[in-house]
């Protein structure tokens, strides 16, 4: 099973160079792909503006080495995947995998290709949904929706290279406009998206209590 990661820090995202735990949110979410064991190549696409600082930080993460290639972001995800997967070759399967998610158990990583590499055209870790979610027209509650049929997805994006090159042939976002032939394999609590304060926090109490 030979395996490509494209890893993107999106331009609108957080900042890939900012410290959680004591080291920069890349440098988690590098080592999280690759203590997987399961990356061949891994292609970062970061902001243009942070390219100089982000290949040093990469070229510090033991294990990077040749297997590391930093490109700066296109204009949309579509046009970073592309090109990413130009620069990574050929491959069985492919992860789309967020910067902002630094925090993916190896082991969910792993599932995902493995998934992939078993037959599946696309795959998405995912978690059950735990609030009650309603449906509202404008300040009023219309109706609620099933739980059970209700899944809070995660990354990274599991995808046959072939099935990734049409996603992107439409300009459609590999992250978030998925193939209706996607499936789903288990998520994990701390591979939420840190997008504030409060999800650090939440991450690394999750860490902490894991030990």
């Amino acid at each position: 099973m030979k395996v490509a990661t494209v890893l993107i820090a999106d331009p609108e995202g957080p900042d890939p160079c900012a410290l959680v735990r004591g080291a920069p949110l890349l440098r988690h979410a590098v080592r999280g792909v690759l203590d997987s064991g399961c990356a061949d190549r891994l292609v970062v696409a970061v902001p243009k503006p942070a390219l100089g600082e982000c290949e040093v930080i990469i070229r510090a993460v033991p294990g990077a080495g040749s297997r590391c290639r930093v490109l700066a972001c296109g204009p949309d995800r579509a046009e970073t995947v592309r090109a990413a997967l130009e620069a990574a070759g050929p491959s069985d399967v492919v992860l789309v995998h967020d910067v902002a998610r630094p925090f993916v158990p190896p082991a969910t990583v792993r599932a995902v290709a493995e998934a992939v590499f078993a037959g599946a055209e696309a795959i998405i870790p995912v978690l059950p949904v735990t609030d009650t979610v309603k449906h509202v027209s404008g300040d009023i509650i219309a109706g609620t929706s099933d739980r059970d049929q209700l899944r809070v997805v995660q990354t990274p994006v599991g995808y046959r290279p072939d099935v990734l090159d049409k996603v992107c042939a439409r300009g459609a976002d590999p992250l978030s406009d998925l193939p209706g032939s996607v499936r789903t394999v288990a998520g994990h609590p701390t591979a939420l998206r840190l997008t504030t304060a409060f999800d650090v926090a939440v991450a690394e109490a999750l860490l902490e209590e894991q030990g």
